[in-house]
């Protein structure tokens, strides 16, 4: 957990889910990024360029979770009582000014250290320019999929790293 002063919402209270995807109860956000046993839902965006080209950015120190490090277009907690793609879409608005169309891609179980969430994942189109919300977002720009791969992976989110190998496993990027 980042020892600055942080800016999420860490009694934001999330929905908990089984291994199944089906809810179970609830939790603060600051009880599930801490407790691998608190499954708890997210949505991702990849938003390609016209070239190919995959928008990163690197998340404000403010962060409760991974502060300073680069990460997957947008990303978000799903609310209580919110679905995937109405959580996507918030966080396409909030994160980066703009609304897009999405379309979903896959979904599946992410675990790490301190944390395990069910990951939607979701691709979108766009060239920009984006109005990057300061508060979540320090900066953020277009990179090739080979430049991410072997010149930004080590400073990457770890569920970034996971959403970005399971996609290329499954042939989707």
């Amino acid at each position: 957990m980042n020892n600055n002063m942080v800016t999420d919402n860490l009694d934001q209270f999330l929905d908990v889910v089984d291994e199944s995807d089906m809810v179970i109860g609830s939790a603060t956000r600051r009880e599930c990024n801490s407790n691998p046993n608190l499954i708890h839902r997210a949505a991702y965006a990849l938003i390609f360029s016209s070239d190919g080209r995959l928008f990163l950015h690197k998340r404000s120190n403010t962060k409760d979770t991974c502060p300073s490090l680069w990460s997957i277009s947008v990303a978000g907690h799903v609310d209580q009582g919110e679905t995937y793609e109405q959580t996507i879409r918030r966080e396409i608005i909030e994160e980066i000014g703009i609304d897009l169309k999405v379309e979903y891609l896959e979904k599946y179980l992410l675990r790490h250290i301190n944390e395990s969430e069910f990951s939607a994942v979701f691709r979108a189109y766009s060239d920009g320019p984006f109005k990057l919300n300061k508060k979540e977002i320090e900066k953020g720009g277009f990179f090739r999929l080979d430049v991410i791969r072997k010149k930004m992976w080590g400073i990457l989110t770890p569920f970034s790293q996971m959403v970005l190998t399971n996609l290329t496993v499954r042939g989707l990027i």
